[in-house]
């Protein structure tokens, strides 16, 4: 008798574990909370909507802190910092000199093409590093494991060489817009996967070209809590 009820005991023991493990519910995200992420995206491609530069490919990777500043049952109001030691954006260029749009929309004559004539289409990378100071995020449905998540931010990168096209910036200020899912895979460990529109601009800064660059980002995130 002692033996089976000692069974039972253990049984309903395992049994409160695995269903506090597997519950719906996380309170990560109380008022005063914070969150240690790291993170790396990617973009494909660029778009001409405020920036004005085409076919530029940029990736990022980066580690952030992560306060909560208020949260109630619902939502979760962060403030966010990020340090970035990583920024690559491939350029496309035209006899090894950045130009603004895709080469491809270059007009060649019809006895030349893009590898003849002294015409040579390539690409280059160029290396970045820069912070975003001020950030905000705000989690939806605070309580879940499963989250939605909106953020905005804003701060500047550092490149080798000047970035989009030479006589511009080799320093440019950046802001970005990201949606996208947090999802906890413990009380205390996170992942996201997020959308990020990703503005880059000199902002005129005393240079007489500021075409600038917009990107599409897919980002991936990994954080810990506490």
């Amino acid at each position: 008798m002692a033996l089976r009820t000692s069974l039972l005991c253990m049984l309903l023991s395992f049994a409160t574990v695995s269903s506090h493990a597997q519950s719906p519910y996380t309170d990560a995200f109380h008022t005063g909370a914070n969150e240690y992420q790291a993170w790396a995206g990617y973009s494909p491609g660029s778009i001409t909507w405020i920036g004005k530069s085409e076919a530029r490919r940029m990736f990022q990777a980066g580690a952030g802190w992560r306060r909560v500043l208020l949260a109630n049952d619902w939502i979760a109001w962060k403030y966010t910092i990020d340090i970035i030691p990583v920024a690559l954006v491939s350029q496309p260029t035209v006899n090894g000199i950045e130009v603004v749009q895709d080469p491809k929309h270059l007009f060649f004559p019809a006895v030349c093409g893009p590898t003849s004539c002294g015409i040579t289409i390539g690409r280059r990378t160029t290396y970045g590093a820069g912070f975003a100071p001020i950030g905000f995020e705000f989690n939806f449905r605070r309580r879940h494991r499963v989250q939605p998540v909106a953020g905005i931010n804003a701060g500047l990168l550092r490149f080798s060489r000047e970035v989009p096209i030479p006589n511009s910036a080799s320093i440019n200020f950046t802001f970005s817009l990201s949606a996208g899912v947090q999802i906890f895979t413990s009380e205390s460990r996170s992942v996201v996967i997020s959308y990020r529109y990703h503005h880059t601009s000199n902002a005129d800064s005393g240079t007489p070209f500021n075409p600038g660059i917009d990107s599409n980002f897919i980002s991936a995130g990994y954080s810990f809590h506490r």
